[in-house]
């Protein structure tokens, strides 16, 4: 039997701390469904967001706000208030940041979400730091 590619690379850690609640639900389902072999937390409603990323050392986070403590991949999303048409249009813009590559996203979607994951962990694998350390 043939050896799967990069099967002694660890899983990416992931650390959604995104409001409301069930977004971050939806995102983290959605994660583990299309990349199962990502490991993903939710930030609890009480903690703090300082100690889950020293206690998890995720490769992603996707937040509302920057953690002070974040590095590796991030994703901040926030509400753009663009109209399109007659109707007003709430848009979920977001900025995706890196290892020095920085891009903004008018309207984001879970794409973005994989890409950024993939990313992350293709950067982490070319480096030579396996995704063990972070």
């Amino acid at each position: 039997m043939g050896e799967e590619p990069n099967s002694n690379v660890r899983a990416p850690r992931v650390l959604i701390a995104i409001e409301p609640r069930m977004y971050a639900e939806v995102l983290a389902f959605s994660i583990g469904r299309h990349r199962p072999r990502a490991k993903v937390s939710l930030l609890g409603p009480s903690e703090d967001p300082e100690d889950a990323l020293q206690r998890l050392r995720p490769h992603l986070v996707v937040a509302n706000s920057v953690p002070k403590a974040a590095r590796g991949g991030l994703i901040l999303l926030g509400r753009d208030g663009s109209s399109a048409g007659d109707g007003a249009k709430k848009r979920l813009g977001a900025r995706i940041g890196a290892d020095g590559y920085s891009r903004s996203v008018e309207d984001v979607g879970i794409a973005h979400v994989f890409a950024a994951l993939d990313r992350a962990e293709r950067e982490l694998v070319l480096k030579g730091r396996g995704l063990a350390s972070a």
